[in-house]
C-alpha cells in the first residue's frame, strides 16, 4: 500500500507531501448511511495526510484521497460539487494512466 500512495503521489504532483495509510476500527466513525469509511485528513500548512480507512484500499481509493490534496475544496464551493468533481477527476485520472495514455494531471486540465 506504501508503494502504490508513493507513486500516485508522484503522478499526482504531491509526493512532497508526507502521507500515511492508517485502518480505524469501526467504532471510530459515524457512517451518516455508509456501509464503510475512507477518508483523508491533510495539513496543508506541514504537508501531511493520513488516509483513514476501516476496509482495504484499493488503488482508485487511494486515487481519490490523493486527489483531495492535489486539488483542496474552495472556501465557497459546495462539498456535493466537489466531491463529485474528485470523483470523476479520479476516474478519468485512472483511465487515462491504464489506458497508457498517462499524462501528468497538469497536462489535462483538472
Amino acid at each position: 500500500m506504501k508503494a502504490v500512495i508513493r507513486s500516485w503521489a508522484e503522478r499526482l504532483g504531491v509526493d512532497d507531501w508526507d502521507i500515511r495509510a492508517e485502518r480505524i476500527d469501526t467504532g471510530q466513525v459515524e457512517y451518516n448511511g455508509e456501509d464503510y469509511f475512507i477518508g483523508i485528513e491533510r495539513d496543508y500548512e506541514n504537508r501531511k495526510a493520513v488516509i483513514y480507512h476501516d476496509v482495504p484500499l484499493d488503488e482508485e481509493s487511494i486515487v481519490h484521497e490523493l486527489m483531495h490534496i492535489a486539488f483542496p475544496q474552495a472556501e465557497d464551493e459546495e462539498y456535493e460539487e466537489y466531491e463529485k468533481f474528485i470523483e470523476q477527476a479520479s476516474k478519468d485520472t485512472m483511465l487515462l494512466y491504464h489506458k497508457n495514455r498517462w499524462t501528468s494531471v497538469r497536462n489535462i486540465g483538472l
